[in-house]
């Protein structure tokens, strides 16, 4: 026999776990897709080309962070300033797909694109950012251009490498692109960057150079540059320059020898003659080479094969009572040999 009150406890079980099941709970809300507007566009023209570039988003427009493979590409729209219209007409001339951006680039998290242009007009930019899940930003703030007329490029450019300097000359820039002859001021600003088709955005050049030849003395040796020089017609920023020359590129190496060594002493024995000196304080020391001559300031021998990491050697290829010169060099990790040595004079000993 079941007990009422048991019954009683077991229904109102049953009513509270099933009014537990139909209980809402807050939904929760996706991310936006939408990433935030474009911002921090740059623009500058060079001629008849715009050159703009900008980062890649890296929040939506809820302020929460994003990665660049959540941003798939960027819709570019342009519009011709028009003085008798208020408002602007749009249209989109470009999409720049994240995956091939090609004609535009995309590194360290920058979007690099150019745009060419006619002469005599100002033009308007606004950019989107599209994301990998369909979402679409709002416009970026516009930037403008306005192309004219520049100078000539500088050519042909040639960079010539020297021990911690690179000289790079060209030919006098005298006309305008379009083969009219220039008058006024003419200037250049060198640029230069340590990967092909990447020049630094700041010239290497405080003020406009006046000729045209540049000494760059800021390089390591054996490090590989790559220089741009632009044409400008005024002395003062903001300046209006050419489009880029040509690449010119060089490696400067370390062309000075190290100082000659210094105590060669030299002691003779029975079958052998045993050399020591004192230790080069070169930097880039390579080593040394061993010389050694039948007479004063004769033809030297040369004993080693490479340069020895030591500052002894053993000579057990003599003769018994025979004389000989001997000198040694010091040689740097560039390959430069020093002057010799001052010449020591010795004999061996004859076995009796």
């Amino acid at each position: 026999m079941i007990r009422r009150p048991a019954i009683a406890v077991a229904l109102l079980t049953v009513i509270l776990a099933a009014g537990a099941c139909g209980r809402k709970t807050d939904p929760l809300t996706p991310d936006s897709p939408r990433p935030e507007a474009v911002k921090d566009i740059r623009i500058t023209v060079r001629d008849r080309v715009a050159y703009l570039s900008w980062p890649v988003p890296a929040r939506n427009i809820e302020g929460k962070a994003i990665g660049p493979a959540d941003i798939a590409a960027f819709r570019i729209e342009r519009a011709e300033v028009e003085r008798d219209r208020k408002r602007l007409r749009y249209r989109e001339i470009a999409i720049i797909r994240m995956a091939e951006p090609a004609p535009a680039t995309v590194r360290d998290g920058k979007v690099a694109w150019s745009d060419t242009l006619q002469y005599n007009r100002v033009y308007s930019y606004r950019i989107r950012a599209v994301s990998a899940r369909g979402g679409v930003s709002t416009f970026s703030d516009e930037v403008r251009a306005a192309p004219l007329l520049a100078l000539a490029v500088p050519t042909p450019v040639t960079a010539v490498a020297g021990d911690g300097v690179v000289t790079l000359s060209w030919e006098a820039v005298t006309l305008r692109t379009d083969g009219s002859v220039h008058q006024g001021f003419i200037g250049y600003n060198v640029y230069r960057g340590t990967e092909p088709g990447r020049p630094a955005e700041a010239p290497l050049n405080a003020e406009p150079v006046r000729t045209t030849t540049y000494r760059d003395k800021a390089v390591e040796n054996g490090k590989r540059y790559f220089y741009r020089v632009r044409s400008l017609d005024s002395p003062v920023p903001p300046w209006r320059e050419s489009q880029d020359s040509d690449e010119a590129q060089a490696q400067p190496q370390d062309q000075t020898p190290p100082a000659p060594p210094a105590g060669l002493t030299v002691v003779p024995g029975i079958g052998r003659v045993f050399l020591t000196w004192n230790e080069s304080t070169e930097r880039d020391l390579a080593g040394y080479h061993v010389y050694r001559a039948a007479k004063s300031g004769g033809q030297h021998e040369r004993l080693t094969d490479k340069p020895l990491n030591r500052t002894t050697f053993s000579d057990e290829k003599v003769r018994q009572g025979t004389t000989y010169f001997y000198t040694i060099t010091a040689v740097d990790k560039s390959g430069n040999e020093s002057s010799r040595a001052r010449e020591v004079r010795t004999a061996t000993e004859r076995i009796r």
